[in-house]
């Protein structure tokens, strides 16, 4: 849920941390990342200065995270003092983290499971920037909110177009270009 409402990086989901998650304002800052590197797994601060970012949580998501949350500290409170503190959103029972190769691994099986067609983690971050276009929201304002050090960079590498978007452009720009024009279709209008 997380991923497809966010539309954060694998490496910001493996290193998330429980108490980025604000509940009262309804937030999460995105700071820590889990890398792999060399075959091994590192902690890092992130991509860039706008990769560390704090970002607006919707209702749905803070309730799920809020179950999963409650999830953690009753496994927390059966493993006792075998638990590994880590202060990761996402881990194991026992509280190790989990590595980032996992957290993949769990969404292709979540995936197929839900009779989705193959499709890769990262390719629910270009589905959530396109669906950001498609519902017209302001694309400063999503580029940053996935981490984006640019607009264009969004725009070029993780929007992708459609047939209807295509064909309201069309219709659009028809109807001014060709106003006027005797015997032009007009918008809506098949030939």
């Amino acid at each position: 849920v997380l991923e497809a409402t966010t539309g954060m990086r694998r490496s910001e989901l493996a290193g998330v941390h429980r108490d980025g998650i604000d509940f009262d304002i309804g937030t999460l800052t995105v700071g820590s990342t889990r890398v792999v590197i060399d075959g091994k797994v590192v902690e890092e601060d992130g991509k860039s200065d706008n990769s560390r970012r704090t970002i607006a949580l919707d209702p749905y998501t803070l309730g799920v995270l809020r179950s999963h949350v409650n999830m953690l500290d009753a496994e927390r409170a059966v493993a006792g003092e075998h638990y590994q503190d880590h202060g990761l959103l996402f881990c194991w029972e026992d509280g190790r983290p989990p590595h980032p190769d996992t957290i993949t691994a769990r969404f292709n099986r979540l995936a197929q499971a839900a009779g989705l067609p193959r499709i890769r983690l990262h390719d629910v971050r270009h589905s959530y920037a396109t669906a950001g276009r498609l519902a017209r929201v302001d694309t400063k304002a999503l580029s940053q909110r996935v981490g984006h050090t640019s607009v264009s960079f969004t725009m070029e590498t993780y929007m992708h177009g459609d047939l209807e978007a295509d064909r309201e452009v069309a219709h659009a720009l028809a109807s001014v270009i060709l106003a006027g024009l005797p015997g032009r279709v007009s918008p809506g209008e098949t030939v």
